[in-house]
């Protein structure tokens, strides 16, 4: 995302959910709260009690308004106090030495003063897409908020892989993200890539995916204990890795329609937010909530227009994000042990191996993604067609016995039990455009 363009705009523009508790609210508690994230939230002509309250209505948890000033942004912490919704908070003293590596960060101990013990605090923006050029100092930024405020994490965003060199930094997306990880040393990674345009899906959409979740799952060697370690002690638990802790990820989803990409439908919507949780990702973002103005990208309405309105779009995330709040608990407990996807197979994926739990998976383009909780076994299957229903077939592994569906809608779940003198186990799966279902494993 373009984060220049949007501060010159910016002024003008089945289980039980809990809804609005903060990710670091509870010292010795495990992360009750999915983190779904506004880019672009209300700006400064937007401060007000019901606007905010519309966020938290659509299912958001956490609000970004780059509103710049410290008055401002203790106005939108307490907004968001009240309506049961954290604040990722963009100061500009703290832009500032971002920019100049000269400053020392001094400055930063009011920062965090300012901010740090406010009840509605998820965070500090720090940067959006960052050339690998300024890594060393943001590293520097990094680990001094974490020191000085080990409970809410430092925020910066990544390129996707369509990205070029130049913008880079280094000479592949690969080497990017293995240099930012290694030198910030984050305590979760964040990317964005929009992958629906009017040419269809990106062909390195997944293949973004496959390198973001290897190396969240490889984690920051030597990293600053401090936010990190709040985010890893909240449940998110550590995948096997000898490079360093695991990160949870951070993905983003298109909200708002500009140059190439389309606008928000059900099925685009679920497409990338439920890849992404098939993939294993532990916070979501939309891009974004506000509607940027200008003709720098030709903007359409996002999920609110300049009045703070709500757009057709709204209702979408609203319905989606409800779909995922049901399902949280699970999302936030259970490990991503692999992800696999019937054929035809995207740019830099696996396919299902002979071995494994899904034997095969016909008819319908899909993520498999395959997670534990303890001892229990999911899977979820993600419909790659986000503009067409389709009826898929699987073959299970023989010793499997049955499935029971997790919903996440009003929907009744399906419940697939095999004779135990069965000589197949296949079973017939309908799947709207992008849409995900769960299924818990019964050996």
């Amino acid at each position: 995302m373009k984060i220049r363009a949007l501060f010159r705009l910016a002024p003008a523009v089945l289980l039980i959910a809990a809804l609005a508790a903060p990710l670091f609210a509870a010292i010795d508690g495990p992360q009750k709260t999915l983190p779904i994230m506004t880019w672009l939230g209300p700006g400064k002509d937007l401060l007000r009690p019901d606007i905010f309250k519309k966020v938290a209505e659509a299912g958001f948890s956490v609000n970004m308004s780059f509103l710049g000033d410290r008055e401002s942004n203790l106005k939108a912490l307490d907004l968001a106090r009240d309506a049961g919704l954290t604040l990722m908070i963009y100061d500009d003293r703290l832009a500032k030495l971002v920019e100049d590596a000269s400053l020392p960060l001094a400055p930063l101990d009011q920062v965090v003063a300012d901010y740090r013990n406010h009840p509605a605090l998820y965070g500090y923006y720090v940067l959006d897409e960052p050339n690998a050029s300024k890594f060393p100092r943001l590293g520097e930024i990094v680990r001094y908020l974490a020191a000085k405020d080990p409970l809410h994490p430092a925020y910066i965003n990544l390129f996707p892989t369509y990205a070029n060199s130049q913008q880079l930094g280094t000479e592949t997306y690969e080497q990017h993200v293995a240099a930012y990880m290694k030198t910030v040393q984050p305590a979760f990674l964040s990317y964005d890539h929009y992958p629906i345009t009017d040419k269809g899906l990106r062909p390195d959409y997944y293949r973004n995916l496959e390198i973001i979740r290897g190396a969240a799952a490889a984690g920051a060697p030597g990293f600053a204990r401090g936010s990190a370690s709040a985010v890893l002690d909240r449940g998110l638990e550590p995948r096997a890795s000898t490079a360093g802790p695991a990160v949870p990820f951070w993905a983003f989803t298109l909200s708002v329609p500009h140059a190439v990409y389309l606008p928000p439908t059900l099925g685009r919507l679920r497409l990338q937010l439920f890849s992404d949780i098939a993939y294993g990702a532990q916070g979501l973002q939309y891009f974004t909530y506000a509607t940027p103005t200008g003709n720098d990208y030709d903007w359409k309405p996002a999920l609110i227009d300049a009045q703070g309105r709500p757009t057709p779009s709204h209702d979408l995330a609203r319905q989606v994000n409800a779909e995922i709040r049901v399902i949280e608990s699970l999302v936030l407990r259970w490990k991503s042990e692999a992800v696999f996807h019937s054929e035809p197979l995207p740019d830099g994926t696996l396919p299902l191996p002979p071995g494994g739990p899904v034997r095969s998976f016909k008819n319908a383009p899909a993520v498999i993604g395959m997670f534990k909780d303890g001892p229990d076994e999911y899977v979820m299957i993600v419909h790659r067609d986000y503009e067409n229903a389709g009826l898929a077939v699987a073959e299970f592994d023989p010793v499997i016995v049955g499935l029971v569906e997790i919903a996440k809608d009003a929907a009744s779940p399906a419940s697939i039990r095999w004779a135990q003198d069965s000589p197949s186990r296949t079973a017939a799966f309908f799947l709207n455009p992008g849409d995900a279902r769960i299924f818990k494993i019964v050996r």
